[in-house]
């Protein structure tokens, strides 16, 4: 039934969106960055040096004020959680590959809907749960009003999984409210609910193999429960920016490790854009086994598993509008089982176009 209408969704969006289509005369608009990478890791005795390039171009087609097409290429390879290409295999050419391409549709004043392979709708404010090169499948609508917006999505992780004919899939609905307390202040809150179905007994692809039962059938459906937040103090203790921020996650359908959690703190500037402008971040992570699907967290912290928990600190400086250096570094380990530390080092050279 859900995904007979997500398909109705999607007939729906394109003959809405077919007459405006025919009648475009806007160019279109490109934008892309290119960032090179060093980046060291130890874990136990194993070291590594790694090398590695990340190309993004991407394009928008206005086809009225009310229909938009989105699309874009990355490098890298069908890891949903990563576009970057190592420097290997004696000057190999990489892979591109389709990025995202989604339509985006004003159904009114405050109701639109997004259909394809799109960039992430649901807000976040770390990527405890959702790595930020993830642009799930699906089809989403966003109800916007002054202070509050509601987002709901219908998301397809995949089809016909070990043969069942079976479609696991993820629903989620996300009210949000922002409001300012002064001028200087302005604060957003957001609580996610979150549903699978057909996930229960199925191996799904790109695990980290750290939720029960990942490789062989997982024993339920997951349905988390995610609390956000996040304040802007603008101008304050001599910073342009100072910005607190947490998430917390609760997985209702696991008796036990079923919790995680997230805090961090932004200060400096609110864009770094121009020389000398800067921005710093301490995040603190926790995520236990089965508290959220192991193939969606970020996968710089412990390789994106479950299981988890960890201090990652960022400093990213400003070169010039379209150039910023950045150094990430992670100190991860295991919440449960043998301690098996992580610590992972990034600088990146990043170019915007």
């Amino acid at each position: 039934m859900i995904k007979k209408i997500f398909k109705h969704a999607i007939i729906s969006t394109l003959i809405i969106s077919f007459p405006n289509i025919l009648q475009a005369e806007n160019d279109l608009k490109f934008k892309g960055d290119l960032r090179l990478r060093t980046q060291y890791e130890t874990q136990g005795e194993d070291t590594r040096l790694r090398e590695r390039i990340r190309f993004r171009l991407g394009a928008s087609k206005e086809l009225s004020e009310q229909t938009t097409v989105k699309f874009g290429f990355a490098t890298g390879s069908n890891d949903l959680r990563s576009t970057n290409q190592t420097f290997d295999n004696t000057f190999e050419t990489p892979d591109i590959r389709f990025d995202y391409a989604y339509i985006d549709q004003k159904l009114s004043n405050q109701l639109s809907l997004r259909a394809g392979k799109m960039k992430n709708p649901i807000w976040k404010p770390s990527d405890l749960l959702w790595d930020s090169d993830i642009n799930p499948n699906g089809v989403s609508f966003q109800y916007k009003r002054a202070h509050y917006n509601i987002t709901s999505a219908l998301l397809i992780l995949e089809e016909n999984v070990n043969s069942t004919n079976k479609d696991p899939i993820m629903a989620v609905i996300q009210p949000q409210i922002k409001w300012n307390l002064t001028p200087a202040i302005q604060i957003k809150n957001a609580i996610g609910l979150y549903l699978t179905q057909h996930v229960k007994g199925a191996s799904l692809t790109h695990t980290a193999e750290t939720n029960t039962g990942a490789t062989t059938a997982l024993p339920n459906e997951f349905a988390p429960i995610v609390l956000s937040a996040q304040a802007d103090l603008t101008d304050q203790l001599g910073l342009e920016l100072l910005r607190p921020f947490g998430e917390l996650v609760i997985n209702n359908n696991a008796d036990s490790n079923n919790r995680g959690g997230l805090i961090g703190l932004t200060v400096g500037n609110k864009k770094v854009k121009q020389f000398g402008s800067w921005q710093s971040k301490i995040i603190y992570r926790y995520l236990e086994a089965d508290a959220w699907l192991d193939m969606l967290p970020d996968s710089d912290a412990y390789g994106g598993a479950t299981n988890t928990k960890g201090l990652e600190l960022i400093l990213k400086y400003g070169l010039s509008k379209n150039i910023s250096v950045v150094l990430d570094y992670y100190m991860m380990d295991v919440i449960d089982g043998t301690s098996n530390s992580q610590s992972l080092a990034q600088l990146d050279f990043n170019v915007k176009f």
